[in-house]
């Protein structure tokens, strides 16, 4: 019982300070790695401890498959979201050291042909 406690715990916490973080940061990357990194981790332990405190089997199935779905789609949605809003030129984004893709970054498809 002790173990699920500090896993809903832990899962608070590293919720909050994604909150956190994504209020405090200038960058909109930065933002969101925050949000999805630590958003993520913090649902699934959360999911894990809430599970690891139920008794009933429906329950705790549709705990750990929540967690399963939002662990599977929410990386993929975060690094689809900061690869447009890489390529978007509107929206100002501080990149540290060298940038690796600015001669691959494809301008939009109509403007291509």
């Amino acid at each position: 019982m002790m173990l699920g406690e500090i896993l809903l715990l832990a899962g608070a916490v590293l919720t909050l300070l994604s909150a956190l973080c994504v209020a405090r940061f200038d960058d909109v990357l930065l933002r969101m790695h925050a949000l999805a990194k630590a958003s993520t981790t913090g649902l699934l332990l959360g999911s894990i401890g809430a599970a690891l405190m139920l008794t009933n089997a429906n329950d705790i199935t549709t705990l750990l498959l929540a967690a399963a779905l939002n662990l599977l789609t929410t990386p993929v949605a975060a690094n689809l979201l900061s690869r447009a809003t890489y390529r978007s030129q509107g929206i100002a984004t501080r990149l540290e050291g060298a940038d690796l893709h600015a001669g691959r970054v494809n301008v939009e498809p109509s403007e291509a042909d």
